[in-house]
């Protein structure tokens, strides 16, 4: 018998006494072969599997970061283009029977939306409903300092290059300043490969990927996110798959109206108060605005104490009396006898 042959051996016997011990310690402590241990995939039920199925099938938003050179001015022939965000845009359309605040989007699988609790909170808090200018305000202005940021983070990568370049004299070390912070940061996450620092270009990859994902974040005001509703439309001619968003928001119904808005659809838009009023005043949902409403309470208040007594009860004797005794009117004195 050669040497190879008894060092195979030897491993085979290896390996069968470890395999014995192996199954004798999951016999006894985890209730092989009952037990089988963790699933390699997660058991999807058929609901779970055709939502998925539908996602897959779904149309990419086609965005590009930074924004394709296509300069319409001469400025933008020697400095480039002013980037652009690819937003989602919301389709706002009246219906009959389905209301006048509905609004479609195009329906992708790499559409994001906020969460319903921040939704909720930012239309509460800040009183937001139909018009979203000032969040699109605020996420155009995120993106373009996300923008600007890669941009310094490009340039400071460019300075590697020119060794007769000092970076920690004026005017570069304000450059310094602004970027290597979270280069140093980045430093110690980040592999190492053939003596390369890959800290630089991943982190110009984060932050390309979290300018270029503000391109399809959609804000769904004055509805919740989960309120959308996949389907299909006829745009241009082709049937596309959209999410739709129509009738009432659940926050008008759990949380009052926005004033603003009310006192919009009663001095200019009646049609839209009274689609209000018909269709949903079964829900008890006050669509006058505040103004209306206090004047309203203010009547009712003052004419509630003399109409809520029964005058029936005031004897009729000591109603004569007083008519006789005084030059007072019959509702100044039935109001003097009630207070």
């Amino acid at each position: 018998m050669t040497l190879a042959k008894k060092i195979l051996d030897f491993k085979l016997a290896f390996v069968g006494t470890l395999d014995s011990l192996m199954e004798k310690i999951a016999t006894k402590i985890f209730n092989y072969p009952q037990n089988l241990g963790m699933p390699i995939t997660p058991n999807y039920s058929e609901q779970d599997l055709s939502v998925l199925d539908y996602i897959s099938k779904l149309p990419e938003h086609q965005t590009r970061f930074p924004s394709p050179p296509n300069p319409t001015t001469l400025s933008q022939v020697f400095f480039g283009n002013y980037p652009l965000m690819f937003r989602i845009d919301r389709t706002f359309y009246e219906h009959k029977s389905e209301g006048f605040y509905n609004f479609y989007i195009p329906n992708y699988k790499n559409t994001f939306f906020l969460p319903d609790w921040l939704s909720q909170w930012l239309q509460l808090t800040f009183d937001i409903s139909v018009d979203t200018t000032p969040l699109e305000i605020i996420q155009q202005s995120i993106f373009l300092g996300l923008i600007c940021f890669f941009f310094l983070l490009e340039f400071r990568m460019k300075l590697y290059w020119f060794l007769s370049i000092n970076p920690y004299t004026r005017p570069w070390i304000y450059l310094i300043g602004l970027t290597d912070w979270i280069q140093d940061f980045m430093a110690g996450l980040s592999p190492v490969v053939f003596g390369v620092d890959l800290s630089a270009p991943l982190l110009l990859g984060i932050v390309g990927k979290m300018a270029d994902t503000l391109n399809h974040l959609v804000f769904t005001m004055p509805f919740l996110p989960s309120e959308g509703q996949p389907g299909k439309m006829m745009i241009d001619d082709k049937l596309k798959d959209v999410v739709l968003y129509r009738y009432l928001p659940s926050l008008w119904y759990t949380n009052p109206i926005p004033d603003s808005l009310r006192e919009f659809w009663y001095n200019e838009r009646m049609d839209i108060y009274n689609f209000m009023k018909k269709n949903y005043s079964h829900l008890e949902i006050d669509f006058l605005p505040n103004r209306i409403l206090k004047e309203i309470y203010e009547q009712h208040h003052l004419t509630t104490p003399l109409a809520t007594h029964n005058v029936e009860q005031i004897p009729t004797n000591l109603i004569c009396h007083t008519l006789h005794s005084s030059n007072l009117s019959v509702f100044e004195i039935i109001n003097n006898l009630i207070t």
